[in-house]
């Protein structure tokens, strides 16, 4: 098996044209797609840590259902599929629910510790955010949704392409990070990060669209790397028998 890290701007770029060609031809699945999303966002925020593992979960179902039909063309044996993935996702959820329910905790905590310190002292004056200011804040948004990308997102991505192709744990932690020291992965994600400031100059919650179009993206660009192929359209082949058949059966 080819596995191909030295990523050149094209393949980036071939990357993104694959991903919206895929969604464009099928329209079914994105409209799954677009349901999870959706999902996810109707948990509210109160719930953060079942909301972290929701969008795990979504990561988990878009790449096993992209790659399985990218391969195969259809999507069937979608559940033996999910099953066997089990190994990747199910630990990754255990995981994000823990480390986000210790996070809740420490947040309320430092939360309630400052409100009782307002409540004690004399409140600060309010002062007004220069536009610099919230520009800089916005800059430094698009950069850290860029590094989640790369660095979270793509990382559990990577964990099922692993778990398909039969490569090691440690063979995945190299991949990654021939990935992630290369600048041009962290630039290759900067359209889709910036939505995140977007959506703060508009307050808008767009925090599922940025983890789908992420897990996505991140699906291509490993179809690159690992020099997978998509499966033939069966509908030629379907016409071709046809075609030959047509004359001996008349």
């Amino acid at each position: 098996m080819h596995i191909n890290t030295n990523l050149e701007k094209k393949d980036y770029l071939n990357a993104y044209k694959d991903m919206f060609v895929f969604l464009f031809r099928h329209p079914l699945i994105t409209a799954i797609f677009i349901v999870v999303c959706l999902t996810c966002e109707l948990i509210p925020f109160a719930w953060f840590p079942l909301k972290m593992a929701g969008y795990a979960l979504a990561i988990s179902l878009m790449v096993c259902v992209t790659t399985l039909h990218y391969r195969s063309g259809s999507l069937q044996g979608l559940l033996s599929e999910w099953r066997f993935q089990g190994a990747v996702y199910l630990p990754a959820i255990a995981l994000i629910l823990g480390l986000s329910w210790l996070g809740f905790l420490v947040a309320d905590t430092l939360l309630s510790v400052l409100s009782e310190g307002e409540t004690q002292g004399a409140l600060p004056p309010v002062q007004a955010v220069t536009v610099q200011e919230d520009g800089n804040t916005l800059f430094v948004a698009l950069f850290a949704a860029a590094i989640v990308c790369v660095a979270q997102i793509m990382p559990l991505v990577l964990a099922h392409f692993c778990r398909g192709l039969g490569l090691s744990r440690h063979q995945g932690e190299k991949i990654w990070l021939a990935l992630m020291l290369r600048a041009k992965s962290l630039l290759a994600f900067i359209p889709i990060a910036q939505l995140v400031p977007l959506s703060i100059a508009m307050n808008w919650n767009v925090a599922g669209v940025v983890i789908a179009l992420a897990t996505l993206y991140s699906t291509f660009l490993l179809f690159i790397v690992f020099n997978i192929s998509p499966a033939q359209p069966r509908r030629s082949v379907v016409m071709d028998n046809n075609i030959a058949a047509g004359p001996a059966a008349g």
